[in-house]
């Protein structure tokens, strides 16, 4: 079972087909249960909602929707399409915003029942403010599974495209491993989160650490779509506009 948790995260994507290109970076993450949120012991440094240094906001997540619960939001979804009516206890991962600024590429839910991981939900956004969000079914002690492509994330990778997860979970780490794959295209991604204590220390210490974290994450993105273009990688046109979508996976 986990336990609210501060986390290092290390992320790193490798293209390696139709062309080799390897970037990394750092970013503070956070492991949050969604059902004690509201009286979660806080760091003076963080909030719930409201404005700080950093802070986690619902409406960055879920529905995206003002006053949403963001616990009831993703509990809703399960309990509608898998017709599981039993309690949950609802994880995050996540990196909170900074100065009142996040992108979140990816954030992950951990829905655990009796201590045991009974649903994993990915919730993964782009850059022109579009999510998809994965709800995944878990019937095993080995968390791998595979999704067809469904939002637009880079216009350097199409939609007819797999992803394969591996997810990995340990007391004091959590790997995540997601290729992108198809006959003319491989995208290796992945992020290894370092648990800490959720105190102010460990708090004040990452944060500082990986300062900027989530501008420099926007940022890297950009830089690496110049570095594909001058590789020439072949141009995929975004096609339709979308907005919140989800699918559901036995």
């Amino acid at each position: 079972m986990l336990k609210n948790k501060i986390c290092d995260t290390y992320i790193f994507h490798h293209r390696k087909k139709p062309f080799n290109n390897f970037f990394s970076y750092n970013a503070l993450s956070l492991l949050l249960n969604l059902k004690e949120i509201e009286s979660l012991k806080k760091p003076f440094l963080f909030s719930i909602n409201k404005l700080n240094i950093f802070s986690f906001h619902e409406i960055d997540h879920g529905s995206r929707t003002k006053g949403e619960n963001l616990y009831e939001f993703i509990k809703m979804k399960i309990t509608k399409n898998f017709n599981f009516k039993k309690d949950l206890d609802i994880y995050i991962l996540s990196s909170p915003r900074f100065l009142g600024y996040v992108f979140n590429p990816i954030s992950i839910y951990f829905c655990y029942h009796k201590k045991k991981i009974k649903y994993i939900v990915y919730e993964v956004k782009n850059t022109h403010h579009e999510q998809h969000t994965y709800y995944k079914k878990i019937n095993s002690h080995i968390f791998k599974h595979t999704f067809k492509k469904k939002l637009y994330v880079s216009p350097f990778l199409s939609m007819n495209i797999k992803y394969y997860f591996n997810v990995i979970i340990k007391k004091n780490k959590i790997n995540i491993n997601i290729d992108a794959i198809n006959t003319n295209s491989m995208l290796k991604t992945g992020l290894i989160a370092k648990n800490y204590v959720f105190n102010n220390k460990n708090l004040l210490y990452f944060g500082l650490k990986r300062i900027f974290y989530a501008q420099k994450i926007m940022l890297m993105i950009h830089y690496q779509a110049i570095i594909s273009k001058l590789k020439k990688a072949k141009f995929y046109f975004k096609k339709r506009k979308l907005y919140n979508t989800l699918s559901f996976h036995e």
